[in-house]
């Protein structure tokens, strides 16, 4: 496990040793008793996504779920391939008996519940998706982020579903087009300023067209305890993932930080 990490978080930042006991709950860690089982595929729209799931129950008397899966994005520019792969993957598990996990206690306007969807063997389906390359890790889902970015850089080493493609990248050095959407996004850092208790890392020198990723203060403290102060970044390649919206150029505000790494120091440079 320490190998695929190093993979995915080259950023040395120290994580809490252990998920708070609600959040373990909510990833589902563990085995389950299944209460469902996966239905038939959902089609797919042609816009950004976050993966839709039918479970049906196992006992007659129990309602029908839709689920949306956290910490699962799979972005428009993926394409079509890739959004076969994920229909594939859940044709593959049709009748698959699971257990929904909630993330959320009410369902949204449309009946559908959020959460994860746990197999008997203490995996997930978020987890079978994006070891396939059928989607990106949200790491803004703490509660499985680890997981989920383990299973992710298993699909990058091996270049498995988008990762076989350059245009799941967003150039932050470049024009953005699309927003807002959901982004991974790499270029080099032109400069790193500080406003308030916000913290700017710039693409470039037109502070009203080019992609600016903010920090909020708390990932700010943790890169400078870690050794690793925001302003370091300056002239580095970087890689960064998040909702971006349009504001004088790409504006993505991170939290986390799972969501940011340096490029430079990745070992999975190849993606075509």
């Amino acid at each position: 496990m320490s190998s695929v990490r190093s993979i995915v978080l080259c950023l040395v930042l120290s994580m809490p040793a252990a998920l708070p006991a609600e959040a373990q709950e909510t990833c589902g860690n563990g085995s389950v008793t299944p209460t469902h089982r996966i239905g038939a595929p959902i089609p797919l729209p042609a816009a950004t996504i976050r993966p839709v799931v039918t479970l049906i129950p196992l006992q007659a008397d129990a309602p029908t779920l839709m689920v949306v899966l956290e910490g699962v994005v799979l972005p428009a520019r993926a394409g079509a391939a890739a959004r076969a792969i994920q229909t594939g993957v859940l044709a593959g598990l049709r009748d698959t008996p699971a257990t929904f996990v909630a993330s959320d206690e009410a369902p949204d306007r449309h009946g559908r519940r959020r959460g994860t969807v746990q197999f008997e063997g203490g995996d997930g389906l978020g987890e079978r998706l994006l070891h396939a390359g059928a989607g990106l890790a949200d790491v803004s889902f703490a509660p499985c982020a680890d997981r989920f970015l383990a299973a992710e850089a298993q699909a990058r080493a091996e270049k498995r579903g988008v990762w076989r493609q350059s245009r799941i990248w967003t150039d932050l050095n470049a024009a953005a087009t699309g927003l807002p959407d959901f982004v991974l996004g790499r270029g080099k850092v032109a400069s790193v300023g500080r406003s308030g208790r916000t913290t700017y890392i710039n693409f470039g020198d037109n502070f009203r067209t080019d992609a600016t990723v903010r920090l909020r203060e708390a990932l700010t403290s943790s890169l400078v305890a870690a050794g690793r102060p925001p302003e370091s970044l300056s002239g580095r390649m970087i890689e960064v993932r998040g909702w971006a919206r349009w504001r004088d150029g790409l504006d993505l505000e991170l939290d986390t930080p799972a969501a940011l790494r340096l490029w430079d120091e990745a070992t999975d440079k190849g993606t075509d």
